[in-house]
């Protein structure tokens, strides 16, 4: 009998500590990414192999890379920020026009919805493929990193990609540099 109600004793002890209020728990602090202004965008998470944040654009959720803004140099000889960061942007732009104008062929497929960030100046546009399967597409030119030529290609070739459903100038909204903390 005794054994019982130690056991009994015992066990209600062991179940009033998992009835505890989460709230006496400690909050879990998570890296935030901000802009210009100070606004956050959203949780700092790693997705594709790259950083970045996931966020809605249009309707779409998307995730949108940072990186660090380049502090000065060039090449093989380029620095970068301790603390600044800047909207990603990829080596490879391919576009279906033979002069690099318009947008370009969505080929990153991170996140819920394929989207693709392109830098033009200081403006950088979110664009975001549509709802579907990837298909064969035909392009025509390319720009190779942020400051590149544009380049033909001799017969235009056929990639795997999405066309462009929707855009967004991430800049205008979120302007940079960025910066990330707590």
């Amino acid at each position: 009998m005794r054994g019982c109600i130690v056991m009994a004793v015992l066990l209600s002890t062991a179940l009033a500590s998992f009835a505890g209020d989460h709230r006496d728990r400690p909050h879990r602090r998570v890296l935030q990414v901000f802009d210009a202004n100070g606004k956050a965008v959203g949780a700092f998470k790693y997705a594709g192999g790259g950083p970045g944040v996931f966020m809605t654009v249009n309707g779409a959720v998307v995730f949108v890379p940072v990186l660090r803004r380049e502090a000065g140099g060039t090449g093989n000889e380029t620095s970068y920020s301790a603390t600044q960061f800047e909207w990603g942007r990829y080596f490879i732009n391919e576009f279906y026009t033979a002069d690099c104008s318009g947008p370009p062929l969505v080929s990153e497929d991170t996140g819920p919805r394929a989207s693709f960030v392109l830098r033009r100046g200081p403006e950088a546009t979110v664009y975001v493929a549509p709802a579907a399967n990837s298909q064969l597409l035909s392009v025509s030119s390319y720009l190779v990193g942020t400051n590149g030529q544009c380049q033909r290609y001799a017969t235009p070739a056929t990639k795997a990609g999405w066309p462009i459903e929707s855009s967004y100038v991430i800049t205008k909204d979120h302007p940079e540099p960025l910066s990330i903390h707590y």
